[in-house]
C-alpha cells in the first residue's frame, strides 16, 4: 500500500500526479532524477513508511528531502546523517565512510543521534518544527520531522517594501523564537546556525526554527565542512579562541533582529574584530527603542566575554526591565570600553539634512559616564534614546512615546512565567490548567485574543497552561536497537517491559525490536505498559 501511495506522488511538491507527463502543480517532469550522493527519488525508509522526494538542503552534516509520510498521508521532512566531507556514496543507498575517518563518523552519527532525540522530546514548542522519529537504517541515520507551508524570513523580509519591519511587529514575530531558544539552551542544545535562511515564517503567521546541524558542522576548521552564516556567526565560530555557548546563539538572533529593523546584514564578525561599526540610518533609528538599541549593542559585542549571556538578561534588556537596567550598566563598567562596537550612520550629504553620522559610545571617559548613559538610554521617566556623538558636536535625541494600543503577542509555547515577567506592565492575564500532550507542562497552550490583535492597556488576557502531555505517541522502534528504545521509552513516561528472546536465523538482527504491544505513531497514556520482543542471537 505505501509503494503504491508514493509512486502517485509528485517528488517536488508531493501533491498527486495525474496521468500527465508533469505535475500539475508544480509542472516538475514525473520523471525526474535525482543524482548521488543524493537519495535516488521514491526511495523507501522505515518498512516503506517515508518516501524520498526531492533535496531541499544539503550541509556540512547531512542532506534534507522533502518526503512523504504513507501512514499519515502527508508530507514531511526527512534529514540523513551524511557529511560530505568523510563520506561518499557513488551507488545504492548506504554511505561509504573514508579511509581513516571511521572515527570521525561515530562521534558525529552519535552527536547527530543525540541533537534529533532532544529535539524530537522537545516537539512542544510552538517555535520548533516538530521531529516526529528518528531511525537508524542503511548504515546511517534518519530524523523525521513536520513539514508546513512557508518562507525564510529572508524572504519574508524582501517581500516588504523596505525590507524591513517595525520594532512591534519583530516583537510579536520573534520573542517566541527567543523564549524558545532559551528552553532548548535549557536542554544543552546549542543551534550555532540562527540566520534569516534557518528561521522560516509559516502561512499561520508564525516564525519558527530551522536549520539545525551538529556542533561540527557550524564551526571552521573542523573535520567536517563547516556552513557559517557571514554577519549571523559569531566571532568564536571562525575558529578564534573563544568558549561556545548561549552567548553564541545570542549574537546570531541579535544580528537577525538588527536585519529587521534596520534592513542589511551586519558585517561578518572577523570583520567587526578589526573595524567595529554598525551602520543605522538616521530615519531607521528614529524609529527604534533606545533600549532596543542598547539591547543589541550587549548582544552583538564581538568578544564573546563582553556579551550578553543568557536569553533571559537579552529579553529583559529588549524589554528594559530595571534589573537588565542595572545590569547592563554594571556590565559596561566591568567590561573594556575598546570593545563597545560603534552604531554610525552614513555622514550628511550637501543637499540632504536627513542623515546624520551617528555613532555610540565613541569613546566614554570613566565608568561613571559609562552608568549616566545608560541610565539615559533606558530609563522609563525620560523616555529619550540618547545616540551618542555626532561628526561636528552634533546631538541628536529621539523620543520615544508609548502607544495607546498593544499588539497581541503570540504566547503559546512560552513559559507562564517568562510571559508574566515580560508583559504584565501591557497587559492583566487569567490562567487556566490543561493537559496537552504535546506541550511541556508550564507553557502556554492558547489564549482568549488572538495573536496580532490590538488592545488597550491592562486588557486582560486569559491564558491556557499545559499540565504537562496526558499521553505520548508511541515512536517507531521495531528494528531498532533494545537498549536506545528502552531508554526513549522511558523517557516518555512508558513501562517497558522485554519477553522472551525471538528465535533469529538471520545475522545482524540480533538485539533489535521485533515487534511491539502498542501501534505505532498512536498516542497512549503515559504510564502505559509496553511489551517489546526482541530477536536473539543467531542460531
Amino acid at each position: 500500500m505505501f509503494i503504491n501511495d508514493i509512486a502517485q506522488r509528485c517528488c517536488a511538491c508531493m501533491h498527486a500526479l495525474d496521468e500527465t507527463a508533469a505535475c500539475s502543480h508544480c509542472q516538475t517532469p514525473a520523471q525526474t532524477e535525482q543524482p548521488a550522493p543524493l537519495l535516488p527519488l521514491r526511495t523507501l525508509l522505515a518498512q516503506g513508511r517515508f518516501g524520498i522526494g526531492r533535496a531541499v538542503e544539503q550541509n556540512g552534516d547531512g542532506i534534507t528531502y522533502l518526503s512523504f509520510d504513507a501512514q499519515y498521508q502527508k508530507p514531511v521532512y526527512v534529514r540523513e546523517f551524511f557529511p560530505a566531507a568523510i563520506a561518499v556514496r557513488e551507488e545504492g543507498l548506504v554511505p561509504l565512510v573514508m579511509q581513516g575517518c571511521e572515527t570521525i563518523w561515530q562521534e558525529c552519527a552519535q552527536n547527530f543521534t543525540e541533537l534529533w532525540r532532544k529535539l524530537q522530546r522537545l516537539r512542544g514548542l510552538s517555535a520548533l518544527l516538530a521531529v516526529t522519529d528518528v531511525f537508524e537504517e542503511n548504515g546511517t541515520i534518519y530524523a523525521v520531522y513536520d513539514y508546513t507551508e512557508c518562507v525564510t524570513l529572508r524572504e519574508f523580509l524582501l517581500r516588504g517594501k523596505q525590507g524591513i519591519i517595525t520594532w512591534e511587529r519583530a516583537r510579536t514575530l520573534l520573542m517566541p523564537v527567543l523564549s524558545t531558544l532559551g528552553s532548548l539552551h535549557q536542554q544543552g542544545i546549542l543551534h550555532r546556525g540562527i540566520s534569516p535562511t534557518t528561521l522560516f515564517y509559516g502561512t499561520d503567521g508564525k516564525v519558527r526554527i530551522g536549520g539545525f546541524s551538529i556542533w561540527q558542522a557550524r564551526t571552521a576548521h573542523g573535520e567536517l565542512n563547516a556552513n557559517i552564516a557571514d554577519g549571523y556567526a559569531a566571532l568564536e565560530q571562525y575558529g578564534v579562541d573563544g568558549k561556545q555557548g548561549a552567548w553564541t546563539d545570542i549574537y546570531a538572533f541579535a544580528a537577525v533582529l538588527y536585519r529587521a529593523l534596520v534592513g542589511t546584514d551586519p558585517d561578518d564578525a572577523v570583520s567587526r574584530r578589526h573595524n567595529d561599526r554598525l551602520m543605522v540610518p538616521a530615519q531607521i533609528a528614529e524609529r527604534i527603542p533606545a533600549y532596543v538599541l542598547n539591547a543589541l549593542i550587549n548582544a552583538m559585542q564581538v568578544f564573546p566575554e563582553d556579551r550578553t549571556r543568557t536569553v533571559e538578561q537579552f529579553r529583559a534588556e529588549l524589554t528594559a526591565s530595571p534589573a537588565a537596567v542595572h545590569q547592563s550598566a554594571t556590565q559596561r563598567i566591568r567590561h573594556s570600553t575598546s570593545n563597545i562596537p560603534q552604531v554610525q550612520m552614513p555622514p550628511p550629504k550637501a543637499d540632504d539634512s536627513k542623515f546624520l553620522a551617528l555613532k555610540i559610545a565613541g569613546i566614554i571617559l570613566g565608568a561613571g559616564m559609562i552608568a549616566t548613559l545608560i541610565f539615559l538610554l533606558i530609563h522609563p521617566a525620560t523616555r529619550e534614546s540618547m545616540f551618542g556623538m555626532f561628526e561636528g558636536q552634533t546631538t541628536t535625541v529621539v523620543t520615544v512615546t508609548d502607544p495607546v494600543v498593544h499588539d497581541v503577542p503570540d504566547f503559546a509555547g512560552i513559559l507562564l512565567e517568562e510571559v508574566e515577567d515580560e508583559y504584565s506592565g501591557q497587559f492583566q492575564f487569567a490562567v487556566r490548567y490543561a493537559y496537552h500532550d504535546t506541550m511541556q507542562e508550564g507553557y502556554v497552550t492558547d489564549q482568549s485574543i488572538a495573536p496580532g490583535e490590538q488592545v488597550s492597556p491592562g486588557t486582560v488576557i486569559t491564558l491556557t497552561v499545559s499540565r504537562g502531555p496526558g499521553s505520548e505517541i508511541m515512536p517507531n522502534v521495531v528494528g531498532r536497537n533494545i537498549n536506545q528504545v528502552r531508554q526513549e521509552l522511558e523517557s516518555l513516561g512508558f513501562v517497558v517491559e522485554i519477553g522472551q528472546p525471538v528465535v533469529n536465523t538471520i545475522p545482524g538482527r540480533e538485539n533489535t525490536v521485533e515487534h511491539v504491544s502498542l501501534a505505532e505513531g498512536q498516542a497512549h497514556q503515559r504510564g502505559s505498559r509496553v511489551l517489546l520482543r526482541v530477536w536473539g542471537e543467531v542460531e
